[in-house]
């Protein structure tokens, strides 16, 4: 699953979820918790930059793997960094 894109992920849910906001938000109202909540959730997926990959650790696990395959040998001066990670992980399995 290396490479999916969060929004691509998520494909549906906000809207599903936006409409079960406004659902709630009729019979609740406005101030109630679920419907305070379900607007922050909205926010929070809103908030999802285009371009963001979904990790999970398989994920992560199988990019480190090709970043810096393991051999008897490897030095121990092995650096990782976030740029190489994601770069990793931006690459085809």
């Amino acid at each position: 699953m290396t490479g999916v894109e969060i929004k691509a992920a998520l494909d549906g849910a906000p809207e599903f979820i936006a409409y079960a906001v406004e659902q709630l938000a009729l019979s609740l109202g406005e101030t109630d918790p679920a419907v305070v909540l379900g607007r922050r959730i909205m926010a929070s997926l809103d908030a999802i930059p285009d371009g963001a990959l979904l990790v999970t650790e398989e994920t992560l696990a199988a990019a480190i793997h090709r970043a810096w395959p393991y051999r008897r040998n490897t030095g121990t001066r092995l650096v990782l960094s976030a740029a190489s990670i994601l770069a990793a992980l931006r690459a085809e399995p």
